[in-house]
């Protein structure tokens, strides 16, 4: 089994461009005080993700049916979303109303989030062969 794929590189590639500029838009509306628009960009950025995942997802599942690997997508946005915000905090490009303790707290729930994920991965794998789901295989 590959470890990463294209479709996983692709993914990895188009949200840290997508976080990029998100970071680059809450950093500039929240200098500006616009705080409703801080929250529009924040549901625009979420659906933009959740489709990058699933578009990606999916083909990514037509080319290797393996069980749940929804669980790879959402450990490389994890990775990428916090890199992407360290590094941004690390250049100083961060707004004045924007605090790293902010990204620590939405990494430390998240990171929580993603180990409630990969129990069930891990779960979902004992009902696989070769990381094919059982059930696909003798059907």
């Amino acid at each position: 089994m590959k470890t990463i794929t294209i479709n996983q590189l692709t993914f990895a590639t188009l949200i840290a461009i997508l976080t990029l500029a998100f970071r680059f838009g809450l950093s500039n509306l929240l200098d500006q005080r616009d705080f409703l628009l801080v929250w529009v960009l924040a549901a625009v950025y979420a659906v933009l993700m959740f489709i990058s995942g699933y578009v990606i997802g999916k083909k990514d599942h037509e080319s290797f049916p393996y069980a749940d690997i929804g669980f790879k997508f959402h450990l490389i946005t994890y990775v990428v979303f916090v890199l992407v915000s360290e590094i941004w905090y690390l250049l100083e490009y961060n707004s004045v109303y924007e605090y790293i303790k902010t990204v620590h707290h939405t990494a430390i729930f998240w990171g929580i989030g993603l180990l409630v994920h990969y129990i069930f991965f891990r779960r979902t794998r004992r009902n696989a062969i070769k990381g094919i789901d059982k059930s696909e295989i003798f059907d």
